[in-house]
């Protein structure tokens, strides 16, 4: 019996192999980089094989972004619709045309870098929002794609990883010390690092168009 067979159980171990794959798409929608994390950990429990649980994460989010994107870029028609997304399309339209409106001007020109960041970021909201406003801004799909996928495939690995590397600690304390769990505990370090010395920092230099993606679609904007 495998550790996976043992931790899980018969059943639910046999079910999650049958069937896991069809609702990791869902999982990963509803709950983000813990649904990741948790397909990590179930990987390292050969339950899933963790190469297609990271093709299956991409995919999902870089599609997601993608139909962001088209909602608004050829959705217009559908968000007039709406009161409140009619406003914030009206809002939009009035700082485009705004030349003195920056944080519009820095977005269209650094674009890749911007998004990529937020990809590489905690914050899904905001850059759930800011695909949908790429597309009202005719901003080229290719940018936006470029870096989904990029900030993703990082993303993506980081959760899978340590998901992978905790179950494998759980089920055998050599793996810490073997070339797997060396090299998974060095990146888990190197994350560690760049959470706290660097994102920080790089919010701080890009706070100013946060605050007014936030403000854009805030309830209280007029």
């Amino acid at each position: 019996m495998t550790g996976g067979e043992l931790l899980l159980g018969q059943s639910l171990f046999d079910w999650l192999t049958a069937y896991g794959y069809f609702i990791l798409p869902v999982i990963i929608l509803l709950f983000g980089p813990v649904g990741g994390f948790v397909a990590g950990f179930l990987a390292s429990l050969d339950v899933f094989n963790p190469f297609a649980v990271f093709g299956i994460w991409v995919i999902t989010t870089t599609t997601v972004d993608s139909f962001l994107f088209a909602l608004g870029k050829f959705g217009e028609h559908l968000l007039r619709k709406f009161k409140r997304s009619r406003k914030i399309l009206e809002k939009i339209t009035e700082l485009e045309n705004n030349s003195e409106n920056t944080w519009v001007n820095v977005l269209k020109d650094h674009f890749v870098k911007i998004f990529f960041f937020l990809k590489i970021s905690p914050t899904v909201a905001i850059s759930d929002s800011l695909a949908i406003v790429a597309g009202v801004l005719d901003i080229k799909f290719s940018r936006l794609y470029t870096a989904s996928f990029l900030g993703q495939i990082i993303w993506s690995a980081v959760f899978i990883s340590f998901g992978y590397y905790l179950g494998g600690v759980i089920q055998d304390i050599k793996f810490l010390i073997n070339t797997t769990g060396i090299i998974l505990g060095l990146g888990f370090i190197i994350t560690l690092l760049y959470i706290k010395f660097l994102h920080g920092y790089f919010m701080s230099k890009l706070s100013n168009i946060f605050l007014s993606i936030k403000d854009l679609f805030s309830k209280n904007s007029s």
